[in-house]
Parts: C-alpha cells; structure tokens; sequence
C-alpha cells in the first residue's frame, strides 16, 4: 500500500503493516523522500517513532534542533513531539520507520494513494 500525504512536495510512504486490527503494537512504513522533497512540522498521532535511512540522508528538525540523519544513523521522535523532516540532498532518501503504538500506521492509511492521482 502506497500513500501520500496531502501536502506540496511531500514524499510517499510504503506501509508494510500496522493497524487497529492486523498489528496495533507496532507499525513499519518505508518513506521515500525525493531530493528537496518533505514534510511540514507535524507529530504522530499519538505513537513514538524510530526513523533510520537506508539511502540519503534527512534533516529533522525538533523545536530549535536540527540533525542531519544519515545511514547508519537513526533518531528516535516521541508521541508528543512537533517535527519537520527535509531532504536538502541532491540525490532521494529512503527511510524505514517504525511505529509504536501503530496509531501513525493506521492513519497514514487514510492518506491519498498517489497512484489513483
């Protein structure tokens, strides 16, 4: 299942599972994240993140924090916190993040499918 969020130059994020029914624990996505491509300031709907790069590398931003993530690399988002991530590279990002609970999972679920444009 391919989403994408609704918002201008935003990546597309594989889920791979995690719901309310099929594993409400934990949820895995991969998010591919175009060159200049990202996401606004948002949090997770209620789960805590593990995001690790597996090509390219991010920028997350947490308040007044910025850290560059690169593979190898990985940081860990709470439940409450407001983040924005960007991919200032020139080359695309992919990312592996897991959720937990899986309430981030469930509702990217309900993001557009970029594929039905």
């Amino acid at each position: 299942m391919i989403r994408q969020p609704p918002a201008p130059d935003s990546p597309t994020v594989t889920v791979y599972f995690g719901d309310e029914t099929e594993s409400p624990d934990v949820g895995m996505v991969r998010v591919d994240v175009p060159a200049g491509a990202g996401m606004p300031t948002h949090k997770h709907s209620g789960s805590d993140v593990i995001l690790t790069p597996i090509s390219g590398f991010v920028r997350v931003v947490k308040g007044e924090e910025s850290v560059d993530v690169h593979v190898g690399d990985a940081v860990y988002i709470t439940r409450d916190e407001a983040v924005s991530l960007a991919n200032p590279g020139t080359q695309p990002a992919r990312l592996i993040v897991a959720a937990g609970p899986a309430n981030f999972v469930a509702g990217i679920r309900a993001w557009p499918d970029p594929q039905r444009g």
